[in-house]
């Protein structure tokens, strides 16, 4: 089955002048031309080349390695995971202020809704299986072509990194069924071959008799 195009993995969080102040550490040493250039035996003309070749590298080297500068302009991030609210719900930081985000296509079982009845144990293990696969990662998100539902939150797919949607894994592994509401149904094939596969092999709740 054919996957989405991914957002690319971040190990910690850098921008532009991160960047920019390292090419400063590597200007100012390369200030030092004439007393590094005698002790590499080279002569000044020669050092400043390799100096000048180095943090062309070094430029190419950051944007290949930081995702802020190769991430699809789809995709904003990436963002500190302050809480998982349930299987199909977490809070991060955006830009400083802690945001719900609604995980869009899926629907795992209630956990923390008001109406207590509506709370199942099968939505507990939902809720820690989407704190296991966030970890203590950071995450990119993609806004949905609606990005607000009705209560405010934000609607988005999430990501890990590079082969990680959250909200694909969360079906993969069986703990949610596909749950779509126009016009935020960009992945719906997609979701619906990976709902198909965990029921098959009865994966997660599947194996419990919660779908059915």
């Amino acid at each position: 089955m054919e996957k989405p195009v991914r957002a690319s993995k971040k190990s910690k969080k850098t921008s532009s002048d991160d960047i920019k102040r390292s090419a400063k550490k590597i200007i100012k040493t390369a200030k030092k031309g004439k007393k590094a250039a005698k002790k590499l035996n080279m002569s000044p003309a020669e050092y400043i080349v390799t100096v000048l070749l180095l943090i062309a590298i070094y430029f190419v080297w950051t944007y290949d390695k930081y995702p802020n500068n190769k991430v699809s302009s789809e995709y904003d991030g990436p963002y500190e995971v302050v809480k998982v609210v349930d299987g199909d719900t977490i809070k991060l930081d955006i830009d400083g202020e802690t945001t719900t985000v609604r995980l869009i296509g899926i629907d795992t079982p209630e956990s923390v809704h008001p109406d207590q009845t509506k709370n199942v144990p099968e939505g507990k293990l939902a809720s820690e299986h989407t704190k296991d696969l966030l970890g203590k990662s950071d995450v990119f998100i993609e806004y949905g072509e609606e990005p607000y539902d009705r209560y405010g939150r934000v609607l988005a797919y999430v990501y890990i990194d590079d082969d990680t949607m959250v909200n694909a894994e969360i079906l993969n592994d069986g703990y949610a069924q596909v749950y779509t509401i126009k016009p935020n149904n960009k992945y719906e094939e997609y979701f619906k071959q990976l709902e198909d596969d965990a029921r098959t092999h009865d994966r997660g709740l599947w194996s419990m008799g919660i779908f059915d």
